[in-house]
Formats: C-alpha cells, structure tokens, sequence
C-alpha cells in the first residue's frame, strides 16, 4: 500500500468506534489491501476477486477513504439485524435462537435425559464468569476410550449465532436418534464425540464477534501469534482460550471443525501463510471434497480461499496436534432469520456425520512400556512418513489415532526415556470409508538418554514469505531439522518430564547451523513468569538450572536476539549417583511412590516416602501450573486434594529426576 503511513491513525479509529457495526462492500486490488484491513480491525466476511463484504463503524469510513479504497453501504447496522433475528421465532418451523440461559438448561436437561451416551462438562468460565460447556456423546462416556475423536466447535465469534445453531442441533440428532438411527448407533459406539456449541458465551450474549475484553478469540491461539486485529495482549492470553487449550492437551483428537458464518467456505490449514502448503494437504483436501458433497462449500487453503490471518485454532490444532482441520464457514448472514437455521443445519448434517465416519480410516494404536506390557501406557509423539508430520498418544491410555487414506506408511514412535521406533510397511486397507489398521508399539527404556522437548505451546508470527520453517522441527532430540526462528521471535515449548536441577548443567540447546544468539528462559508455567538461564550462542550450549533459581522447570522460552536455527532443546537425565531428597547426600536415593494412581476427585492421594526426612510434594497441571503442594513425612501419607477438578496432575518431589502421573476422577 502506498498509505502505510497511515496504519497507526486507523488502528487508534477501530479501537475508538462504535459497537454497531455496518455492512459494507469494499472494492479492493489485492491481499496487501485485505490485509490492512483486517488489522485495522475491519471485520471481513467475505472475499471475491475484486471486493470484499465487511464489517465496519461509523467513523472507519472515512479512514478507508484516505486509502484510496470505495466503500459502499449494504446494510446499516448489521448488529441490529442480527440482533432482531437471534430474537426471531419460525413461523414455520419453530426452530429458534435461544437465550444463553436456555441453551444452558438445554444442555443440562440431555445430559440428564440421556446419561448412558453424554456427559456434560465444564471446561471452565469465561471472563464474565459463565461456564464453558463441552457435550461428550459415547456409548461409554465416563472412559476414555481407545476410539478416534471428532471435536465440533460453534460461536467463537459471539455474533456468528448460526453456528451455535448447527452445532448444538446435532447435539441433540444423536442423543434422539440413538436408538432407533444405525448409522446414528455406530457413530457414537465407536467415537468420542466432543461438541462445544457456544465457544464465547460472553460475545453471544453481547452480540458481538468478540469475548468481553475486546479480544477476538480465533486471533488469540499460539501458533503464529501476534500481528493481528484484537489478537490479545499474549498467546493464550483469555480464559476462553485457555480452557480449551487444556481440553484439547488432554484428548488428542483426530479430526476438528470450527463453525463460523459470514462467508460459504471450507478454510484448510494454513491460514497464517501462503508459501507452504500443509504436509498432508492431500488428506485434508480428501476430506474437505466428501464435506462438499451436500454442502456445496467451496474449499481451499485459508490464506488463499479467504485472506491470511495469524493465531487461529485450526492453525494451531493442526500444526501442533497433527488433527484434520478447519474453519467452516455455513451461511453469509452471521445470524440469519430463524426459519434458516433448518435449511442450514440439513445441509451441513449428513457432511458433519460423514466427518465422523471418516474419522475412522487410518492408523491406530497404543504405545506402552515393553518392560511393563499392558501397564504402563505411554504420551508419545507419533510420526507417519513420507510427510513425517505429528500427532500423539493419549496420555492415559496410551491410544492414537491418526486419519489416513489406504496405502503404505512408515510409522515412527518417539517418547522421552525411550529408545526410539519405527514401524515399517503398515498398510492402511482398502475396504469401507472408515477402514483401518491397529498397531501395538512397545518402546524400550533407557535411562541413558536425555529427555526433550515434546510440546510446541505457542510461538510469534514470522513473514510469510521469508520463512518457510515449522517450529514443531525443534520437537524431539536433535535431529538437524530446524525451525528458523527470526531475530525478535521467540517460541515456548514444553516437556513430559519436568527439567531438574542436577550437579553440573541440565538443559541444552542445539543450534543447526548459522551464528545467532538468543534467550534462554524457563518456568513452570507455560504463561510464565520466566527466569534467565543465559545466552545460546553455539551449536551445543548447555545450562545449568540453577542459575535461574528453579529446582525444576517444565517449559523453554528462546527469544532470538538475532536469527536462530533452533534444532532442540534437551534435558540431561539423571547422572548416576544423584541422591534424591533434602539432606539425603550419601546415603540410598530416595523415592516417593503413589498407588494406586487412578483416585476419585476429593479423597486422599495415597504416598510411600523413603526420605528419611520430610519432603516438599508439588502437584502440576497439564500446562504445567502449580495447583498445589504438601509437604509428606517419611512412610505411608494421605495428601488430601479438595479443590483440584478431575483431570490429570504430575507431582513432582525435589531433587527426584521423574514426576509421577495421578488421574483423578469423580
């Protein structure tokens, strides 16, 4: 644009506007322009080849104009229409928009209705404290099963009112249709089947895209962070996001779907660029012709379809999960009148079941302890060759489950504390749209090796067209494959196994090639505070964890203060002779066991403790969160957990160079 000069007046315009919004056709010549507008906060709906339909305030005309781009009215303030409809009752078919309050009573009375196949749960609250319900339908829904996992998703723009209705209908055609729909039975027999209608409860109340602090959620996700609209003041930075993010840590899923309106559209990954295509581009396109069939939705790589955008949640389910993805965008009118939601919601159910029948197809598994067969299930990072992307292992049942077309493959299994396995020659049958193979891998302990990194939590948007690397490439131990971390950057990952602090260095990063520097950082919480361990400036620099005051750390930040060829991030094991314990040095190590370590929610977490002194216990969530600690006396402990929710928890003793994993459960 010849008019970058002025981006700072028109973001300070979109801040200050007005809550009603207009419809408006502006005519464009290109993505630079799109783009410009979607970051001064224009909301767009949809893109043609000349213009684009989008949403703006009063006082954005004008700042457009200064841009040289025509604008003309559509429809004067579109929120009020939109208003009106969600408030609309069909004459014809009484289906309805309801009120959040109905929606949760709606919720709450299924689950009631039909205990044996769905579990409501809430996965938290949103700012304004409403609860962030989630749908589990499956024949048996209090376990996790070995079985693939679909997850459907509405309204994470409060205003797209339509996609609520889609989502929260097929809640309720499985739970009816159960018992006397075949295809109804199957599906929910051998899937777990996630369905969040009301991502944003906040926004939907308010009728507004965005969550009650301004932030649009669908900006607000780690991968590629930043450089957008509304985006929040951090990667992860709404509650909204932040419960999500841990449901989607705790069950691996195999496919995921967004629903949003203002546009037809099936967007793939990648949003964030144009450059690179998805590894399994092929698989997601497969899968987004099948969904085409009844819809009639166009389909195509997001940033090229639509328009670039950074810090999406099918971006990031895809680049950091390995799971099929997109945003599906189901009618042009964010919320149209109530006599089209049956119109939409026939057309996008036979192709959300389909979704869920393909989820079938592919490769499935589990991964266990080859010491300890059938006992000790493992969380693995799962590759498939030939695009090598990712995927994982549950982290308590040991199952994956990834979607792939017939053909031949090579599957390869890394966990920390394991040798390493590959898988050769497994053959995805032919057959049924659903076919699959089953695989049963055992992986060898070797407390030689060093543990590493096996989450990408978030990192910074880089340029599009300069850097065609993925920071998942610096997941797994040292490999030569980089991600390319720009000067200013900076990416956080996690690991399994908590970083401890030992006699002599504990962490090392590996550099691939080049002579950048960057930032070493560590926490144990994802979102920090984070403590210096010092400069990386080698191709192998190595810390030691105590110079940042930590006896453990579960997540890495590197900053780049010049351009970084980021290979890995490893952590010693422990060295033999380590004494575990305080004021243990020179005698037995010490140890804590837990048993058994599937407990109900509330009672007491039974330990055995060798110290011969009281010991610190600290419990950790999933993102790595101190959620509590006690301290435990030597001999046989009850630790009462009262406030924690079911889930899975780490403790962690100091000085002890492994955690120890307990479910609990109501």
């Amino acid at each position: 644009m010849k008019h970058g000069y002025l981006i700072g007046i028109l973001l300070l315009a979109s801040l200050v506007g007005a809550v009603d919004l207009d419809l408006v056709r502006i005519d464009v010549v290109d993505k630079a322009d799109i783009m410009l507008l979607d970051r001064m906060g224009v909301i767009i709906n949809q893109v043609h080849p000349d213009h684009i339909v989008a949403e703006i305030s009063k006082d954005m005309y004008s700042s457009i104009g200064i841009l040289g781009l025509r604008v003309e009215l559509l429809q004067e303030n579109i929120t009020e229409v939109y208003r009106r409809n969600s408030m609309d009752i069909s004459e014809t078919s009484r289906s309805q928009y309801l009120t959040y309050n109905q929606y949760v009573d709606s919720m709450v009375t299924m689950a009631a209705n039909y205990p044996e196949i769905c579990r409501l749960d809430t996965l938290g609250y949103s700012h304004q404290n409403r609860p962030l319900l989630i749908m589990k339908i499956s024949d048996n829904v209090a376990l996790d099963e070995p079985e693939p996992a679909v997850h459907f998703e509405g309204n994470i723009h409060g205003d797209e009112k339509i996609s609520w209705a889609v989502n929260f209908w097929m809640v309720r055609y499985l739970l009816e249709n159960y018992a006397t729909d075949t295809l109804v039975q199957r599906l929910v027999d051998t899937r777990e089947i996630w369905i969040a209608p009301l991502v944003n409860p906040d926004g939907f109340v308010a009728n507004s895209r965005y969550n009650s602090r301004s932030v649009d959620l669908n900006r607000n996700w780690g991968w590629m962070w930043g450089n957008a609209s509304a985006c929040g003041t951090d990667f992860f930075s709404e509650d909204e996001s932040r419960r999500f993010l841990e449901h989607y840590w705790r069950h691996p899923l195999t496919i995921y779907a967004s629903y949003h309106a203002g546009t037809l559209c099936l967007s793939e990954p990648w949003s964030y660029t144009s450059y690179l295509q998805p590894p399994e581009q092929s698989l997601i396109r497969h899968l987004s012709i099948g969904y085409a069939v009844p819809t009639g939705y166009p389909y195509g790589q997001g940033s090229i379809v639509m328009y670039p955008i950074n810090g999406c949640t099918k971006d990031y389910d895809y680049g950091v999960g390995g799971n099929m993805s997109w945003s599906i965008e189901v009618c042009n009118q964010k919320t149209p009148p109530s006599d089209s939601i049956d119109v939409v919601w026939g057309r996008d159910r036979p192709a959300m079941l389909w979704f869920m029948h393909k989820a079938g197809q592919g490769i499935s598994g589990i991964v266990y302890d080859s010491l300890r067969a059938g006992q000790d299930r493992l969380r693995a990072l799962i590759y498939v060759n030939p695009a090598n992307w990712h995927s994982y292992s549950d982290r308590n049942t040991g199952y994956f489950h990834r979607f792939y077309l017939p053909g031949t493959y090579d599957v390869t299994v890394f966990c920390p504390g394991y040798e390493p396995k590959t898988v050769s020659g497994v053959v995805v049958p032919a057959g049924t749209p659903d076919s699959s193979v089953y695989l049963e891998i055992g992986l060898i302990p070797n407390p030689e090796l060093p543990f590493y990194a096996t989450d990408l939590i978030a990192t910074r948007y880089v340029s599009m067209s300069s850097n065609l690397t993925y920071p998942v490439r610096a997941l797994g131990p040292h490999d030569n494959q980089a991600y390319k971390l720009d000067a200013a950057k900076w990416i956080v990952l996690g690991f399994d196994v908590p970083i401890c602090d030992y006699p002599g260095n504990d962490l090392t990063v590996y550099r691939s090639t080049g002579s950048g520097t960057a930032t070493v950082k560590v926490s144990n919480d994802c979102y920090g505070s984070w403590q210096t361990l010092g400069t990386a400036n080698a191709a192998v620099t190595e810390f030691d964890l105590a110079t940042s005051g930590l006896e453990s750390a579960r997540y890495v930040r590197i900053e780049a203060a010049t351009q970084f060829m980021l290979d890995a991030v490893e952590a010693n094991p422990a060295p033999t002779g380590v004494i575990a314990g305080p004021g243990s040095a020179g005698v037995e190590r010490a140890r804590i066991d837990v048993a058994p370590t599937v407990l109900r929610r509330g009672g007491l977490v039974p330990l055995t403790s060798s110290f011969t002194v009281p010991a610190e216990v600290r419990f950790y969530n999933l993102l790595g969160q101190e959620v509590q600690k006690a301290v435990v006396s030597p001999g046989r402990n009850g630790v009462a957990t009262p406030n924690l929710p079911q889930g899975v928890y780490f403790l962690l003793v100091s000085g002890i160079e492994s955690a120890q994993r307990i479910v609990l459960i109501d």
